[in-house]
This record gives C-alpha cells, structure tokens and sequence, in this order.
C-alpha cells in the first residue's frame, strides 16, 4: 500500500512504485462520501439557503424566481469553495509527499476533499440542468463536468494527486465572484466602494489563481513528463492534458470578461471624479 508519508525522490523512482503503477485498481472506497456530500449539497439549495436567505437579507422576498434559485447555489458554492480551497492550502504545505510523488500517491484527506468537490459539481449541475433557462450557463456546465471526470480517476484511483490539488487552488476566487453578483443583485451601484473594491479584488485573486497559477502548473507537468514514471501513466496522461487544458480555456474566457467589466468600471469611476 503506497503511505502517505513523504517519501524520497530516490523512493519516487524505485521498481515499487513501477509495479504499483502497473496493478492500479479501482477504489470505489470514498464514492459514498462523494454522493453524501451531493446529498448535502442539495439540502442546503432546497432547504436550509432559502429559509436564512429569507431571515437575514430583507430584499430576498422580492427577488425574481430566477435570483432565488441563482441566489442558493451561490451559497453553496461559497461554501464549497471556501471548505476545499482551505484544506488545498493546508495540504500544499503540510503534505510533502504531494509534493515528492505527484503522479501517484494516496492521501485520505484529499479523497475527502475531492469528495467534497465532486458531490458540490454534480449538484450544480443538476440544478443547472432543471432550472436551465432561468440559470443554464454551459460554460459553467462544461467547466462542472470536465472537473469531475479528472477528479473522479484521482479520487478512485490515487493517479495525479498533485494536480488535483493544484487545480483546486482556483476555488479561492469564487468566492468573490459570488459577492460581485450579490452587490449587482441588491442594486449596489456599480461605482459604489463595494462594487469597485470587489470587482478589483475579485479580478486580481482570479488572476493569481487561475491564470497566472498556469504557467507553474504546466511547468510540474513538464518535470514529471521527463521521468521514467511518466510513461506508465498510460492514458491518465492525456487526461490530465487535454482536461486541464479544457479547464485552462475556459479560465481564460472567464477572465477576459472580468477584465474588460473592470475596465469599464475604472473609466466610470474615473469619468465620475473627473466629469
């Protein structure tokens, strides 16, 4: 059984590793996590979201259907992300052995969090789905389902723990983006304090973890892709590739709106002092 140990770059290389490669098995040992956690999910956008929306935000009777149902799942994805972004953080400086032994590596508290990922992307695109003409965005979809195609072989079958992790770093902007439809939501003006600090704040997050997060992602990739471990990663390879670069596009979209919105939002404010 691989440890979740650090082990030695000498370790990482040695014949255990190549035959543990070669008898990779599936483990469905944590998929009852991840539907719990789809489960919860659920609860919260069904039940516990709209009865303290309706408590403790004094507009929220007068929101459209439409904001409701949008309103919920962004609760929940600040929740996700906020829950998994802290536990990547945490692993990223206590796990060395992510680290040591990227491409193949079992660690209990990353399956949990992958659970915790997986059950909140299946929900979200659930309602996705039932409410997609009130909330359907197929950028958001897409970027769900890619997600969870590259993290279910990490979370049953221990390959690219490393990456998995990195890319989960990305859920730390979320956040922000959830507050920057809120402010627009309860009619904050778009030059108001709020609206400019976040919108600043929330740009420059995203850039750091999702953009400029990409040239150090795909430069591990390279220094993996040079070891004799690499080529025993068979198709998981070109999972790992063609998924993140998938996820990379979509990350890149994403942010040339939020760019060109802060743009706008600068002259406003700019005009504003200036007229």
């Amino acid at each position: 059984m691989i440890t979740t140990t650090t082990m030695t770059t000498k370790t990482y290389f040695s014949t255990y590793n190549f035959e543990q490669m070669l008898n990779i098995k599936f483990d469905p040992t944590f998929l009852p996590v991840a539907a719990t956690s789809f489960t919860l999910f659920i609860f919260l956008y069904k039940v516990i979201n709209p009865i303290l929306s309706n408590l403790l935000i004094k507009d929220y009777k007068n929101f459209t259907d439409g904001q409701k149902i949008d309103w919920s799942t962004r609760i929940n994805s600040s929740i996700n992300s906020l829950t998994v972004g802290s536990i990547c953080i945490y692993m990223m400086i206590a796990d060395h052995g992510l680290e040591v032994n990227p491409l193949l590596y079992k660690s209990y508290l990353l399956k949990t969090n992958l659970c915790i990922v997986i059950g909140y992307l299946l929900s979200d695109t659930a309602i996705n789905i039932i409410h997609y003409k009130k909330i359907g965005d197929p950028f958001s979809m897409a970027h769900h389902l890619v997600s969870v195609y590259a993290f279910v072989h990490v979370l049953t079958l221990n390959v690219m723990p490393y990456f998995a992790n990195f890319r989960l770093l990305a859920e730390l902007s979320t956040p922000l983006v959830n507050i920057r439809w809120v402010l627009d939501t309860l009619k904050f003006s778009k030059t108001s304090k709020a609206f400019v600090f976040n919108g600043l704040f929330m740009t420059l997050v995203f850039f750091f973890v999702r953009i400029l997060a990409m040239p150090i992602y795909w430069w591990k990739v390279y220094t993996v892709a040079i070891t004799p471990l690499w080529i025993h990663m068979g198709h998981f390879r070109f999972v790992l590739i063609i998924v993140c670069t998938v996820l990379d596009i979509i990350n890149l979209y994403w942010f040339s709106k939020m760019a060109r919105g802060c743009s706008r939002i600068i002259r406003a404010v700019y005009g504003k002092k200036h007229g």
